[in-house]
C-alpha cells in the first residue's frame, strides 16, 4: 500500500514547464532520493508535496488522504531547508521547541521529547547556544532535530549538505540514514550530487527538464539506465556515447568493417561504454586503436582520454591504480559484448532489441 503517491502533478511557472506529469509512489519507511540537475524541478516538486507551492494540475495523496490543497501545517510532515532556516535570536533549545509551541502541543511532552531529540542528535551540550555559535554540522543537527521532534513520518530534506565540506558531508550522509532507519521515517530527498543519491536512497527517481527520466534503485540506475542522461548523469566519469555509422540495417563503429550490430531498426544508434569496462592494451592485439590524449591519476583510478582513429569522439578508460602514459602514444582498446549499451540517437531512449543483435565476437574482443 503507498505511503505517499502523486498522480499527473503539473506545475508550470508561465510558458516554463517545472513540473510535466508526475507521477510515483512510495512505501512506508522508504528513503528516496529526487536527484538531477539544477533547474529540473526537484525542488519544486519537494515544496509542492510541502504544501509550499500548489499544482496546476493532478492530485497529491498521503496515507490515502487526498492532501492536493491542504496548506502546509496540515499536511502533517516535516521540511529541512538548504539554508537550515534557524531563528538567530534563539538558543538551540528554543529552535527545536518552536514548532511544538507554534502548534499548541501539549507542554507536558516538550521535555522528553527535547530530551530525546537532542540525545539522538549530540545537541545536549549545545542546548543553550545561539546558531551562530555553531558549526555548520551543528546547525545541520539542529534543523534535522527540529524535523524529528515534530513526530512526523514524513521528511522532506532539500539539500540539506550542500554548506558542508566534503569530509563533512561524508559523516552527515551517514548519520541522516542511520537516524531515519531508527526512526522509519518515510523520507523525500533533494540533491544533484549523484554520489548522495547512490549511497543513501533505496530509490532514485532522476529528473530531467520536469519530467521523471528513471525511478529505479540506484544499482539499476547504474548497471540497467533507460537514456542516455541517465546513462550519462549516474556515474563518474560519465558514460562514453560513440555515436554509430548506420548502413541499411547494420550499425558500424567508424570504418571497423565488422558491425557493432545488425538487423536492427532504421534509425541511428549510438553505442555507449562505460570506462572502467574498457581495458587498453597493445594495438597488435585488438581490433581498435586510438591516441593517448592525457590522463589524470585520481588516487585509487587513473582515467585515461584517448582519441579513437575510429571516429572522431574521445574515450575516457578507468584503469585501477595510478598507470602513466605517454601523450600522443597509440594504445588498444578492447571490450567484451556483453558491457555495451545501445541508444537511439535522435531520442536517447535505450535500444533493447540492437543489444540482442550484437554480433559475437569469436575472432576479436574489440568492437
Amino acid at each position: 500500500m503507498s505511503y505517499l503517491s502523486l498522480h499527473n502533478i503539473h506545475k508550470a511557472w508561465g510558458t516554463k514547464v517545472a513540473l510535466n506529469n508526475i507521477n510515483f509512489t512510495i512505501a512506508k519507511g522508504d528513503f528516496i532520493a529526487l536527484l538531477g540537475p539544477s533547474g529540473c524541478g526537484k525542488s519544486t516538486l519537494l515544496r509542492t508535496i510541502a504544501g509550499l507551492e500548489y499544482a496546476d494540475n493532478g492530485a497529491i495523496y498521503f496515507q490515502q488522504s487526498d492532501v492536493t490543497h491542504l496548506p502546509p501545517a496540515q499536511r502533517k510532515l516535516s521540511m529541512v531547508f538548504q539554508s537550515y532556516a534557524l531563528f538567530p535570536h534563539l538558543s538551540v533549545r528554543e529552535n527545536l521547541l518552536f514548532g511544538l509551541r507554534a502548534r499548541g502541543e501539549d507542554k507536558r511532552q516538550f521535555a522528553p521529547r527535547l530530551t530525546a531529540v537532542s540525545k539522538l542528535m549530540e545537541l545536549e551540550s549545545l542546548l543553550d547556544r545561539r546558531p551562530a555559535q555553531l558549526s555548520g554540522g551543528q546547525q545541520q543537527r539542529v534543523a534535522l532535530g527540529r524535523a524529528v521532534i515534530a513526530n512526523n513520518q514524513l521528511c522532506l530534506m532539500d539539500e540539506p549538505l550542500s554548506n558542508l565540506d566534503a569530509k563533512l558531508r561524508q559523516s552527515m550522509r551517514r548519520e541522516i540514514r542511520a537516524i531515519q532507519k531508527q526512526l522509519g521515517l518515510t523520507m523525500l530527498y533533494v540533491t544533484h550530487d549523484q554520489t548522495e543519491a547512490m549511497s543513501m536512497a533505496d530509490k532514485i527517481i532522476l529528473l530531467n527538464d520536469g519530467c521523471i527520466e528513471q525511478h529505479d534503485t540506484p544499482d539499476n540506475l547504474y548497471n540497467n539506465p533507460t537514456s542516455i542522461f541517465a546513462a550519462q548523469f549516474i556515474g563518474a566519469p560519465p558514460m562514453n556515447m560513440l555515436p554509430l555509422r548506420r548502413q541499411g540495417s547494420h550499425h558500424y563503429l567508424g570504418e571497423i568493417p565488422l558491425p557493432a550490430s545488425e538487423n536492427t531498426n532504421q534509425e541511428d544508434l549510438t553505442l555507449g561504454l562505460r570506462a572502467e569496462d574498457i581495458q587498453l592494451t597493445t594495438p597488435e592485439n585488438a581490433s581498435l586503436s586510438g591516441q593517448v590524449i592525457s590522463y589524470e591519476y585520481m588516487g585509487a583510478d587513473t582515467l585515461v582520454l584517448c582519441q579513437l582513429t575510429a571516429c572522431r569522439e574521445p574515450v575516457t578508460v578507468k584503469l585501477a591504480g595510478m598507470k602513466r602514459f605517454a601523450e600522443g602514444s597509440v594504445v588498444g582498446l578492447r571490450w567484451a559484448t556483453s558491457v555495451q549499451y545501445f541508444f537511439s540517437t535522435s531520442n536517447g531512449k535505450r535500444r533493447y532489441q540492437a543489444e540482442q543483435k550484437t554480433l559475437p565476437l569469436e575472432t576479436r574482443i574489440a568492437v
